[in-house]
């Protein structure tokens, strides 16, 4: 199973697979921990070293029997070991500076007798796995926090929501998809929590779903966006900015949003989980 996945700015492209993931770890709690086999606390074998790609690309891939990262840094391998794939990185609190600059390759994988077993853990334990992994490696322990931030509120806007609900057919399966570049998104049964992930990224600042819309839905969205690589409003600004940094006249994402869906970005303040890191250290290569 494959999970494409571009992070915006920080983060060129990403793309994973299934991941695994063991014991308790790092203060995490996950209903599954109990059921884990001890022989999936941690990997069987690891290497990490610096990586020496010129490319500017990274990959992470969770393989048939591990997990293979190519030219990622630190912070970019806690998005994938913590699911916080579409978590601005005022998200992460506490992490130097090399961890988003320095890249590394890591492979790690499970013992061959382990592989078919191996294959059957969830996500979620997948990533506990790999969250074990960077605390003997990278030495890393780190805590979730809610802090309160500023953030966009997705609402429904005062003339109604114009969004289309999905047909029962589109709804689940393979037909539940969402495509995003940089002026679009357009969505297939897709739900509010989803949109809200994919709008943090283009917003700049976290978006919470506030909608009360709990179905499915299929959506396209047009906009002109910012400035390449840079957030549309600073972190700690307290309004939106509805005119986009470009000169052309097409609609800026606040305005999209409000006419192409009937729904509305509305900047406050709220609570955000965001991962405190209490330590983390160079890793020392093998």
């Amino acid at each position: 199973m494959t999970l494409g996945l571009m992070i915006a700015r920080r983060l060129l492209s990403i793309v994973a697979l299934c991941v695994i993931a063991a014991a308790p770890v790092l203060g995490q709690t996950n209903g599954a921990q109990a059921e884990l086999p001890a022989k999936f606390r941690e990997f069987e074998i690891s290497s990490v070293k610096p990586s020496k790609a010129t490319a500017n690309f990274s990959r992470l891939m969770f393989t048939p029997d591990g997990v293979k990262i190519e030219n990622a840094s630190l912070l970019m391998i806690i998005r994938a070991a913590y699911g916080l794939f579409n978590s601005l990185d005022d998200k992460f609190l506490g992490i130097p500076g090399w961890a988003k600059t320095e890249r590394f390759d890591i492979e790690a994988k499970v013992s061959p007798a382990d592989v078919e077993e191996y294959k059957k853990l969830s996500m979620d334990q997948r990533q506990l796995m790999m969250q074990t992994l960077l605390a003997d490696r990278f030495k890393l322990q780190a805590h979730r926090e809610t802090k309160e931030q500023p953030v966009y509120l997705l609402v429904v806007a005062k003339n109604g929501s114009k969004l289309s609900e999905a047909k029962a057919d589109e709804s689940d399966g393979p037909r539940r998809l969402m495509n995003r570049s940089r002026d679009h998104i357009e969505g297939m049964g897709i739900e509010m929590s989803q949109l809200a992930s994919s709008l943090t990224q283009i917003a700049g600042r976290t978006v919470l779903d506030k909608t009360g819309l709990t179905g499915k839905y299929d959506l396209k969205l047009h906009w002109t966006p910012d400035e390449v690589g840079t957030p549309l409003k600073a972190a700690d600004s307290a309004q939106p900015t509805n005119e986009p940094a470009s000169t052309s006249s097409g609609p800026s994402i606040f305005t999209a949003v409000q006419e192409q869906l009937g729904l509305k970005l509305e900047a406050s303040r709220g609570p955000v989980e965001c991962l405190v890191i209490d330590h983390v250290e160079q890793p020392s290569e093998n």
